[in-house]
């Protein structure tokens, strides 16, 4: 029963020694190398006409009579055979060895399979019916305990990012996906294992081939570094996003305007960077001299570099307006004589919606001039006619009292920054006199303010009498020395 209660401090060792492979560690292993392992190594170097005598032969029929002799011969052998393959494979690799086998990754993967296949060898698991079956209990028992552990694992990750998010003002649900995506690798590996074990225990020969076999080994070594490049891919990529969006966010906490026409694209600029970067380690890690694909990029970009100028200049343009900040995701500008609601910002075009709906994509090169409406805050502008019957300073009064009940309101009042200013008459019209002035509002709010404050206005001229007006022409007519024509005629014509 020993060689049961072995197998969780075996999976505990296991984890602690993958892991100290990992980080230039080393915790141990479970027994030294094999003493014929070692005698066979030693002996490689001998020479090739040593005597074998009859005590050897005698002693190696011995070994093979008995079983457990012969299953620590067997051990023996195919250590001996794995640490010529290593050597082999080390002579035959390339100087410049790719980033996971430089760090140890590949060599603490095939070491730890190594170990686990031993552990199974020397613990004879299936020496009886009552072993099998005890054994596949144990192995069962532990798989689900992990499973269920994976599980809880994920649930405390989740609520971790939750609090996280909450702390940091920052929405970081797409973290539940990189979660999902762990816990699922997690559960395959397990699965797996747990099924290896099953096969070793219960003398199941295809499972033994088929996890023992080259192409299972290179497999699993491969799955391990394209997971370890990825992990590595995916840190960066969501540390940078997170970093950039905490840092837009205290910059500019009061206009979120700035993070949303900014974060995306930084955050494009950085997934271009991370994916071609690691795209070339991962090509590297499975094998795929990506020399070849440096030198075509390179032609193919003085190539788009020489074809592809106005696209130079789109970006370059886009950059350096980005970077100053003349306008925004929201913001109401004119750009190339197109009026809209700014929609989205790239580094080469800007998507402008105007107020009916119509779409405008403005590259950034054919900008000149940029006309922001609403950039920090917003004035609308009001041309008041009168007659000219009408008291100016009269006029003034009521416009003052409809701006205070104005911002008094509780809609209003909040997008309201200062008092009305009325700047004076400003021109003296056909049939009006012209009161110009201006209500200083939070950004994009002007229009809205405006047509409240007219309506307002408008029932307040009718109140105080003060007529607003419309379009009209008094005719003279001149008598030059003609027949005087009847009075009537005179009349209508004045009508």
């Amino acid at each position: 029963m020993k060689h049961y209660i072995l197998i969780p401090l075996f999976l505990f060792v296991f984890s602690l020694q993958f892991f100290g492979q990992f980080f230039g560690q080393n915790f141990g292993t479970f027994s030294s190398a094999p003493a014929f392992a070692q005698h066979s190594a030693s002996s490689s170097d001998a020479k090739a006409d040593e005597v074998i005598t009859k005590d050897d032969v005698s002693n190696l029929i011995d070994t093979l009579e008995n079983d457990q002799s012969r299953e620590k011969f067997l051990g023996d052998l195919k250590t001996l055979v794995q640490q010529q393959k290593a050597q082999a494979a080390e002579e035959d690799a390339p100087l410049a060895a790719p980033l996971t086998e430089a760090i140890g990754v590949r060599a603490g993967v095939s070491q730890a399979v190594d170990t686990y296949e031993k552990f199974l060898d020397e613990n004879n698991l299936s020496a009886s019916l009552v072993s099998q079956f005890v054994g596949s209990s144990i192995v069962l028992m532990i798989a689900l305990g992990f499973l269920l552990g994976v599980r809880k694992m994920s649930k405390k990750i989740l609520k971790m990012v939750d609090k996280l998010s909450q702390k940091i003002g920052i929405k970081l649900s797409r973290l539940n996906v990189y979660t999902n995506v762990l816990q699922f690798i997690l559960k395959v590996l397990i699965s797996a294992m747990a099924v290896y074990t099953l096969g070793k225990i219960w003398s199941i020969g295809f499972v033994d081939a088929f996890f023992e076999s080259v192409q299972m080994r290179a497999f699993i070594g491969t799955s391990f570094t394209v997971l370890f490049v990825a992990f590595v891919a995916a840190v960066i990529w969501e540390a940078v996003g997170i970093y950039l969006s905490y840092m837009f966010k205290q910059a500019d906490s009061q206009n979120q305007t700035r993070v949303k026409t900014l974060l995306p694209i930084v955050r494009n600029v950085v997934m271009m960077v991370v994916f071609v970067l690691f795209g070339l380690v991962l090509l590297s890690e499975v094998g795929i001299n990506v020399t070849p694909l440096l030198a075509g990029a390179g032609v193919i970009g003085v190539a788009i570099g020489f074809g592809a100028q106005t696209m130079v200049k789109d970006f370059l343009s886009g950059f350096t307006i980005i970077l100053e900040d003349l306008f925004r995701v929201g913001d109401v500008v004119t750009l190339g004589g197109n009026t809209g609601v700014v929609e989205q910002i790239t580094l080469r075009k800007v998507q402008l919606r105007d107020v009916a709906g119509i779409v405008y994509t403005v590259p950034f090169s054919e900008i000149t001039t940029i006309q922001n409406l609403t950039k920090d805050y917003s004035f609308y502008v009001m041309d008041i006619g009168i007659t000219y019957n009408v008291d100016t300073d009269k006029v003034v009064e009521v416009l003052h009292q409809v701006d205070e009940d104005l911002r008094a309101d509780d809609e209003y009042g909040p997008l309201i920054l200062d008092k009305l200013e009325i700047m004076g008459v400003d021109q003296f019209a056909d049939s009006a006199v012209v009161i110009k002035a201006r209500i200083k509002t939070l950004p994009i709010k002007q229009w809205f303010v405006g047509r409240e404050f007219n309506r307002r206005m408008k029932h307040a001229f009718d109140k105080a009498g003060i007529e607003i007006p419309f379009p009209q022409r008094t005719v003279t007519v001149v008598n030059t020395g003609s027949p005087a024509l009847p009075q009537a005629v005179i009349e209508g014509a004045v009508d």
